[in-house]
């Protein structure tokens, strides 16, 4: 079996955490010199997009060059960066109180286009060969309808023509298609929040691997929510899903759809920290006894 990683980049991981970039405390000091809303919303849009940059070159040569000059060409999953997603659900709630299904999906998949295609241009301008792909380019297959979608397969075709060309694929997660009986043709869904965790989950199913990995802003599965009970709160090195499933709300840093798919197939996860990357994070095991 070809050993292809599988890794995942959560919302904040794309983003960073300081969104407008190293100096954010002297924003609010030009801020206040301008002369307009326009001048304010450019500056900031400005700021925003040079911090994605620097991030974006940050992931691709801590996690991904590494991978490529070992000679392995990984998978790569993304989520939309950090509140596109919320962004997005605020402009359908804006518009409607009831959005129709298909266009819903349609926009808050776009969050996700954003954020793979500026990685694999990153990559692409460091030299390395990849190639972002939409959910149904990935070929995951849903069902469902376009809202709230479960994976139904994955034709692995396209990753397997990219990896054994040299080309990391970057997926955007939280995306599929199906096929809509009533118009007789292929149409988007879309998987429900936390979505881009199901989806390196099957891709890791379907391309045969034993575990993927997750990376995102918290450093491992805890004890109880560190937040909360402070220095209560244990990191696990390792954990049963089984044991994160029989807690009265799933950790919030797995899908539980994801959690739950990932045991019927026997795809392991790891849980590492995008900003500590020596960091070795949780092994969460998976595998049908464990629901």
């Amino acid at each position: 079996m070809t050993d292809i990683p599988i890794i995942k980049f959560g919302g904040t991981s794309m983003q960073g955490r300081n969104r407008f970039g190293p100096d954010e405390g002297r924003l609010l000091e030009e801020i206040r010199r301008m002369e307009s809303i326009n001048e304010v919303y450019r500056a900031l849009a400005q700021r925003r997009n040079s911090a994605r940059a620097r991030r974006l070159s940050e992931v691709a040569r801590q996690f991904i060059m590494p991978l490529r000059d070992n000679g392995t060409v990984p998978v790569v999953v993304v989520s939309a960066f950090d509140w596109a997603t919320d962004k997005l659900e605020h402009l359908a709630a804006a518009i409607s109180s009831q959005p129709d299904p298909r266009e819903y999906a349609r926009l808050l998949m776009s969050g996700e286009l954003r954020a793979n295609s500026a990685l694999a241009m990153t990559l692409v301008e460091k030299g390395c060969k990849a190639q972002s792909l939409t959910g149904r380019e990935a070929g995951i297959v849903t069902r469902g309808g376009p809202v709230d979608a479960l994976i139904e397969q994955v034709d692995a075709a396209r990753l397997h023509e990219l990896t054994d060309g040299g080309t990391v694929p970057v997926v955007a997660g939280f995306q599929g298609y199906y096929w809509d009986e009533e118009l007789r043709r292929d149409q988007v869904s879309i998987l429900g929040r936390g979505g881009s965790n199901l989806t390196a989950v099957a891709l890791a199913s379907a391309l045969g691997q034993t575990e993927c990995t997750m990376f995102s802003d918290v450093d491992g599965v805890y004890s109880c929510d560190p937040r909360m009970h402070g220095e209560k709160a244990r990191k696990l090195d390792r954990v049963a899903a089984g044991e994160l499933l029989a807690m009265e709300e799933c950790p919030q840093i797995i899908q539980e759809e994801a959690l739950r798919y990932a045991c019927e197939r026997g795809v392991s996860i790891w849980i590492r920290s995008a900003f500590e990357p020596e960091k070795e994070g949780t092994l969460i095991t998976c595998s049908e006894d464990e629901l």
